[in-house]
Formats: C-alpha cells, structure tokens, sequence
C-alpha cells in the first residue's frame, strides 16, 4: 500500500516486541510468555467481550497461585497489581536498583504502599541466575542466593523497539518517522506526544 500511495511522509507506529530475558531455564513450563497471553486474550475477545473476560479471570487464569513477576517498571508492577486483585501471592524483581521508574511520581509513593499492605514482595536491584521447576533463583544485592518459589513466572520487561519491519520500509518515502514503541518503548502518553509535535510541524 506504501509503494502505491507513494507518500510524502510516512509515520510508523507500529509498536514494539516482547522482551525476553536471558536467563538459563526461560523456556521451561512454568514460565508463560506475554506474548502467548496476548495471542490467548485475543482469542477469547472473538467470543466474549472484555468485560465478561476481566470478570472471568477472578475466577481461573491460565497462571499458579504462586508468581515471580520479571521486571519492576509500570508493565510489571500493573501486572502485580493485577494479579494481587485476583487472588495471587506475587514477589516482583528487576535487575534495576529502582523500581517503577515510568510510574507518575504522586502515585508510586501509594502504589509501593498498596502492594506492601497486600503482602508483595518487591525485590530491586538482583540477579537473575536461573530457572527451574521450583521457580527462580536469584542473587540479591546483599549478595544472598535465593530461591524464589512459584508456579508460575511471568517476564514483564519494557518492550523493544520493532526494528526489522521499519527497515522494509526504508527509502519509501522523502520523511520516515518512527513514533511510540518501534522508535523508544515508553507510554502511550508519549507516542500521542510524538504524533502531535510531528503532525504540527508538517
């Protein structure tokens, strides 16, 4: 369609890729991809409506009892949340010595509080050593080696841009612009951001 309309501008947006982590043992049962999750959730809205879906998954999720979500920006602390509200034991951990960056500063003060008072476990600042089927073992930045019991892991890390299809599409037009996930993983506050500033200085 590009190479028909030919245009004089051409603005990408065409999102980002789930991060996987490299950690010895990713592939292993106990650990269920977003990206499978994504492809099920859009399966079931063939059927049943998103309203009927958040109400259905108080009640069964394809995820244990017990889970260590991967990553401790907004998607992963959004997904304790989630979890929590639904019945889960969660422990978050990232490698990165502060949590929930992105997280708007007047809220993660209550954000932290909340998942504090519902018994999460919030571990920053660790190293990912492997994964078994007892969950997933860590090296804390105390130095302890640790073994963080779970039925379920789930990554949840930023997402990453989507380079290869924005290569495809090099020289079809005179202006190429990358907006929101396929050019800098962030929120969708900031890709509305970045088609506003490009469209008004057309």
């Amino acid at each position: 369609m590009v190479e028909h309309v030919r245009p004089d501008v051409l603005i990408l947006a065409t999102g980002g890729l789930y991060s996987v982590p490299e950690i010895p043992g990713i592939n292993s049962g106990n650990v269920v991809r977003a990206a499978v999750l994504n492809r099920q959730l859009k399966t079931y809205l063939r059927f049943i409506g998103p309203g009927l879906i958040i109400r259905a998954t108080k009640f069964w999720m394809p995820i244990g009892k017990r889970v260590v979500v991967i990553g401790g920006g907004i998607h992963g602390l959004q997904l304790a949340v989630f979890l929590i509200k639904r019945g889960k034991m969660v422990t978050v951990v990232d490698a990165y010595e502060e949590m929930g960056k992105e997280v708007v500063q007047n809220y993660k003060g209550r954000l932290f509080w909340w998942l504090e008072q519902k018994g999460a476990l919030l571990l920053s600042g660790v190293k990912y050593e492997e994964i078994t089927d007892k969950g997933l073992t860590i090296t804390t930045k105390e130095g302890e080696k640790r073994i963080l019991a779970s039925d379920t892991i789930l990554p949840a890390l930023a997402l990453a841009p989507d380079t290869e299809f924005v290569k495809s599409l090099k020289d079809t037009a005179p202006e190429i612009y990358q907006i929101g996930d396929c050019a800098n993983p962030a929120l969708i506050l900031d890709a509305i951001g970045d088609g506003s500033r490009i469209g008004r200085a057309m």
